[in-house]
């Protein structure tokens, strides 16, 4: 015969495992309840208005109005400063929360690298990447450098005597496009005069006012300037020559420099972000990708289609931080013990 402290016991192990089993449930039915914004999206971008990365927000902000895919407003958000620190210490801030998404580009993978920030891209999770982007060198219509291998001859024989600009910090995608080109035409990096802006447009104003020689930016960010006919494009980082207001563009290879390179822009959200929410935006930006007024703002920018869901571009991103710590280090840009 069962004793009573024996049932009693019995009955308290059933209740617990019965209580942790109904937890468990809730919490799978509580990742796979549908869910959708409720109130207004922030999308950050951590430089100021005006460069390619605040560009690309403020057109998936177009496309999401004029299409009417949310039932919310969906706003950009500009905090510029500190190498992108500024914009990711405030998504931390709602590390939960899928009402906040932030631009990301080849900052989030090099930062902790050179030692600008301790934010890596493990700190977030992300959503999806869009698409790439190649980098071009930008003089002003006046200069008297007049291609790419001109400006690299000129480096070659004295790597000081033309100075560079770039947003939007050292160590940052246009630097390493700029120091990846350098090094393949055999100039010494490390003794290139140069300049950091907090964003493109502020870079090539510089230029334009004779501040600095050139520019290495973003190819959507020269787009404007280069239909204004203000300033000469004179090398593209793509590794063959790309179509639209580039078409005439050489690429370095064509000038001396073998090598290419491309800047990734998607978006990541908070780490803790419920996975309800993350399969909303994976599904969101999915379908954007597919959107014939998005694929034509893609091409007027002369952006790469190249979309990637939150776990492809997680094995991405571990890939491509093992390929960095190697270019930095070639480059002279990777922190001490990185």
């Amino acid at each position: 015969m069962v004793s009573k402290r024996c049932e009693c016991r019995f009955f308290s192990v059933y209740r617990f495992i019965m209580a942790v089993a109904l937890a468990l449930a809730a919490t799978v039915v509580g990742a796979q309840t549908p869910w959708k914004p409720q109130r207004p999206v922030e999308l950050i971008v951590g430089s100021a208005a005006g460069n390619s990365n605040d560009l690309m927000l403020r057109l998936i902000a177009q496309v999401t109005q004029e299409k009417r895919l949310l039932d919310v407003p969906m706003n950009v958000m500009n905090k510029p400063g500190g190498g992108n620190t500024i914009a990711w210490s405030y998504l931390n801030q709602h590390a939960n929360d899928g009402h906040y998404l932030m631009m990301a580009n080849l900052n989030l993978s090099v930062g902790h690298l050179t030692g600008t920030t301790t934010f890596s891209y493990r700190d977030f999770t992300p959503v999806c990447l869009l698409y790439d982007e190649y980098v071009v060198f930008v003089v002003r219509n006046e200069s008297p450098i007049k291609t790419g291998r001109d400006l690299l001859e000129r480096l070659k024989k004295d790597p000081a005597s033309l100075s560079v600009s770039f947003s939007s910090v050292a160590g940052g995608a246009n630097h390493i496009a700029a120091g990846l080109v350098f090094k393949a035409a055999g100039v010494d990096i490390k003794k290139v005069r140069s300049g950091v802006f907090d964003s493109a447009g502020k870079a090539i104003t510089a230029a334009l006012g004779g501040h600095v020689d050139f520019v290495s930016a973003s190819a959507s960010s020269a787009v404007s300037h280069l239909k204004a006919g203000t300033v000469r494009v004179i090398g593209i980082t793509s590794p063959k020559r790309i179509g639209g207001v580039f078409a005439d563009v050489p690429t370095f290879r064509e000038q001396g420099a073998n090598t290419s390179f491309s800047n990734y822009r998607g978006l990541i959200t908070g780490k803790s972000i419920p996975p309800n929410q993350l399969a909303y935006w994976e599904q969101y930006f999915s379908n954007l990708d597919k959107d014939s007024s998005w694929r034509v703002h893609l091409d007027k920018n002369e952006w790469e289609p190249n979309y990637t869901n939150s776990r492809e571009t997680r094995k991405y991103w571990d890939e491509l931080d093992a390929q960095m710590r190697s270019t930095l280090d070639d480059l002279g840009l990777l922190k001490k013990g990185g």
